[in-house]
């Protein structure tokens, strides 16, 4: 299968920026591209960009119109590419101009000057229960019941997921994190890819499995990283960057 995904020299890559009041950032990042501070020709959004942002449940689209309304007029001007999470799905009627990947069509082939490449946000190959999980948040009848009764309790849900989420650590470790992923992608073992790039679990650590390089992303939330495609003598890698409010 060829690849769906061209990493042009200069792309960026953000993941898990969870935007809301506790991690204001991302808007700041968005307004530095849209006025030249920061210059991309194609931006690849790894999933949990926002706290909260179900395309069916009104009270989230409003909650972000500003910053939705923004990465909507840059997709005018750059090519953007977002990968769905887990905190931010049902999105291709939010953004028209915006390439998207839910989950259901995720991970994604990619292709770089010299290396083959897979991307997902990383819930992906998950266990039983979270892939049940993952299945019943996004049915539309249960976002139906679950919008209908967060307007009748004056947004007494969304409130609550996004108090509940903002209260998390963005910058978690997991101590068996090697382990945990050459389980659940021994499936590409002999698999014809160079690198896997990740988000989701915040890890910001890279390590060779069987036959490829494994990347995860760090956290946007965490330390306002973000990774450019950047081409040496060989090969083009990531180059980590932080983002600076006064850029």
């Amino acid at each position: 299968m060829s690849p769906e995904i061209t990493l042009q020299e200069g792309a960026i890559l953000l993941g898990d920026a969870h935007y809301s009041k506790a991690h204001p950032a991302f808007f700041s990042f968005l307004k530095a591209l849209d006025e030249g501070k920061i210059t991309t020709p194609q931006l690849i959004l790894m999933g949990d960009i926002f706290e909260l942002l179900f395309g069916a449940i009104a009270q989230t689209r409003k909650e972000n119109e500003a910053e939705i309304k923004l990465l909507n007029s840059l997709s005018k001007k750059i090519e953007i590419i977002y990968f769905e999470g887990n905190h931010d799905f049902g999105l291709k009627g939010v953004f028209p101009g915006i390439r998207v990947y839910p989950l259901s069509e995720q991970p994604v082939s990619a292709r770089s000057l010299t290396q083959k490449i897979q991307l997902s946000h990383g819930d992906t190959k998950t266990p039983l229960g979270y892939q049940l999980y993952t299945r019943l948040i996004r049915t539309p009848s249960v976002l139906f019941i679950v919008g209908l009764i967060d307007r009748i309790c004056r947004n007494c849900i969304i409130k609550w997921l996004k108090s509940r989420g903002e209260k998390k650590d963005p910058c978690y470790k997991i101590e068996t994190f090697q382990k945990i992923i050459k389980k659940r992608l021994n499936y590409l073992n002999g698999e014809d890819f160079d690198v896997v790039i990740e988000g989701h679990f915040h890890q910001d650590v890279s390590f060779k499995l069987d036959g490829f390089l494994y990347v995860n992303l760090g956290a946007f939330a965490c330390n306002q990283k973000y990774f450019i495609v950047q081409s040496n003598k060989e090969r083009q890698q990531l180059q980590e960057t932080r983002f600076e409010e006064s850029e």
